[in-house]
């Protein structure tokens, strides 16, 4: 699921909500300790049991991950504290015209298990850029990987934020301790658990995040008069269902919604992790074969689904219980995004709230978790061992991944400490808008090398270089385009650009490992 950049909460707005109940309580500490406890015991538990004592084991998990467990960890890793509080902030304030960008997954996974999977599993694969390099060479294999690595710290420090930010709001909580709290929790059984302590707390956050939105869901629209008939009611008076989307127009502006421009870029930046990703990619190997790694990813599909439908009605029921309550909603929150926490801390008991905001950290630590194992994959096995430090044994290369997992996860903290002190409204607005920089390219790469059999090497480093170079244009050029078409127009650009680089230029390429033959 992909988060537009108006979908971040201001801080001001969020600190708002500090005042709708007079402190955190016992019952919600509790809750939320419990809960913190568990995730550091799963990691403690796979440590005990030798689960991370070979590299092997370490970032594929000895390759013994059940399906179903792989498939609840993608649809965690692919949402974020960004999307379990923006996706609620973007139907209340807008309406569910942005459901549609969930669609996609529908062609997506169709795609990505019939074209894409078969090379990562045949090949073996435990970085997903060795096959950049087998199928082109070391640059294409050191573009990626210094794009993903880059891309990913960046992310720590934003989902670490968000919801420190939000705890902070509704707690006695300083955000800086929340930062610490979340970050080196999720960090130690990261740390110390291995690619299978990801997974497992993966799966066990997407099912605690989904009942905290179905709870949240349910709870919201039995506040309102009448009930789910009355919040349908009012969501078709207000148009708060598809009033905004058009099929006749291809503008993507904050009131009309082009539905074939939204499926469209919704298409591209859901393309690119699914294909190019590592954090996804790394869970297409831990399964016991290619059977069981379909089966997961169809599950995802189910999830993505059926589980931002509940995101987006969380949204509407909020909006519907405000309109019948309208003397409850602070005048601060008319415009900003911060409204989940707010109704959390209002309007549900003691409990149930430590519950959602443990939701909340479930979507955090997941994201957080993913990016933490899958960079230290990346450096250890696309840079250390490839560049630096060649036929060590086995051991040295699991110390050195765990030193990148702790190097990580404190850039990533000392980044997300910063923003906490810094004008963040900017800079969440620009790393969001600035991630179709190099995801789209490094899709259009993959998808060069798979589906060309012509590509070459030459041909493939330009098209993905020149990719970054015009989304860059667009962005430094303040061209009207909106940043939802960043991926979609970096990966078309480098696919095309780089089909026709290899017919006129000379490089090295193995088109036995593209889709034709």
């Amino acid at each position: 699921m992909t988060l537009h950049p108006h979908w971040i909460p201001a801080p001001a707005i969020l600190a708002s909500a500090a005042g709708a109940k007079d402190g955190f309580g016992w019952i919600n500490w509790t809750v939320m300790a419990v809960y913190l406890a568990a995730m550091v015991g799963i990691g403690w538990w796979f440590m005990k049991r030798e689960a991370a004592s070979t590299t092997d084991a370490y970032f594929r998990g000895g390759q013994r991950v059940p399906w179903w467990v792989a498939g609840l960890s993608i649809f965690a890793t692919m949402l974020s504290s960004l999307t379990f509080m923006g996706i609620p902030a973007r139907a209340f304030h807008t309406d569910l015209s942005w459901y549609i960008g969930q669609l996609p997954i529908l062609l997506i996974v169709p795609l990505v298990s019939l074209c894409y999977l078969p090379f990562f599993r045949k090949l073996d694969l435990t970085s997903a850029y060795e096959y950049l390099e087998k199928r082109f060479d070391l640059r294409c294999r050191l573009f990626a990987a210094v794009s993903f690595i880059l891309l990913h710290l960046g992310r720590i420090a934003i989902v670490l934020y968000l919801p420190a930010l939000a705890l902070s709001a509704v707690s006695e909580i300083e955000v800086d301790v929340a930062i610490l709290v979340i970050g080196v929790l999720c960090l130690v059984y990261t740390l110390i658990g291995g690619i299978e302590a990801v997974v497992w707390t993966d799966a066990v956050q997407a099912l605690v995040l989904l009942g905290g939105a179905a709870l949240c869901f349910v709870m919201a629209f039995l506040k309102v008069d009448g009930g789910f008939g009355g919040m349908m009611e009012i969501a078709v008076r207000d148009e708060k269902l598809f009033g905004n989307l058009r099929w006749d127009s291809f503008d993507v502006r904050d009131g009309t919604m082009s539905a074939v421009v939204l499926f469209t870029a919704f298409f591209f930046n859901s393309l690119v992790p699914y294909t190019s990703s590592q954090d996804v990619v790394q869970r297409y190997v831990t399964t016991r074969d290619i059977g069981s790694a379909r089966r997961s990813l169809y599950l995802t599909m189910v999830f993505s689904i059926f589980g931002s439908l509940m995101f987006f009605g969380m949204g509407t029921a909020i909006y519907a219980f405000y309109q019948t309550h309208p003397g409850l909603l602070d005048p601060r929150f008319g415009t900003g995004d911060g409204i989940l926490p707010f109704f959390i801390m209002q309007q549900l008991p003691a409990g149930v709230s430590g519950v959602i905001i443990a939701a909340i950290f479930a979507a955090s630590q997941s994201t957080v978790s993913s990016s933490l194992n899958s960079v230290a994959t990346v450096f250890s096995k696309d840079l250390d061992s490839r560049l630096w430090r060649r036929d060590r044994n086995d051991r040295t290369y699991l110390r050195a991944a765990q030193a990148a997992v702790l190097v990580a996860g404190v850039i990533g903290i000392g980044l997300a400490l910063w923003m906490a002190h810094s004008r963040i409204e900017s800079a969440f607005k620009t790393f969001n808008e600035m991630i179709g920089l190099t995801v789209g390219s490094l899709g259009g790469l993959f998808a060069l090398g798979i589906f060309s059999r012509r590509a070459n090497a030459t041909g493939a480093i330009i098209g993905a270089a020149t990719g970054v170079a015009v989304v860059l244009g667009l962005r430094l050029g303040g061209a009207p385009v909106t940043g939802l078409l960043y991926a979609s127009i970096g990966f078309a650009t480098s696919f095309t650009v780089g089909w026709l680089a290899s017919l006129g230029l000379r490089g090295r390429g193995d088109g036995s490992l593209s889709l034709w033959r």
